[in-house]
């Protein structure tokens, strides 16, 4: 099967060769099928465990850079992007007036918060525009 230099030069296909090839075959699906139920989370969509709070907004606004720098400004100076800020009935990183947000983490908040954005200004840079006018948005 090797030459004088050690290199394969053919290889018997007769039934002695290919019973061990079969049992490293089954071997390998064996491994591949294992660690596959040992990744339930592979392939996911799920950011929480990867990334901050802000990259999971920037995210969320489809990496629109503009808005996320108007979102930033406004989180950080609601909130310094805080999940447990409190600013009396106002909680979370968006110092949303609800309840809810007390018992949410930092990423729901921020989904929250971009939808309440989104309904009552359409878009981050709007809605900075009036805390700036007004103190508060």
């Amino acid at each position: 099967m090797f030459d004088k230099d050690g290199t394969l030069t053919a290889q018997s296909l007769s039934k002695a060769h290919r019973k061990p090839l079969r049992g490293v075959a089954c071997g390998v699906l064996v491994a591949i099928g294992i660690s596959l139920c040992f990744m339930p989370l592979a392939g996911s969509t799920s950011s929480k465990d990867y990334v901050d709070y802000k990259t999971y907004a920037l995210y969320l606004l489809d990496f629109n850079v503009k808005e996320y720098k108007c979102l930033a400004t406004l989180y950080g100076k609601e909130s310094a992007w805080n999940p447990e800020a409190v600013n009396g009935s106002h909680y979370g990183i968006p110092q949303g007036n609800s309840e809810w947000l007390k018992d949410q983490d930092g990423y729901a908040q921020v989904r929250w918060g971009l939808d309440y954005i989104g309904n009552r200004y359409g878009e981050p840079c709007i809605a900075l525009d009036h805390w700036k006018k007004y103190n508060w948005h």
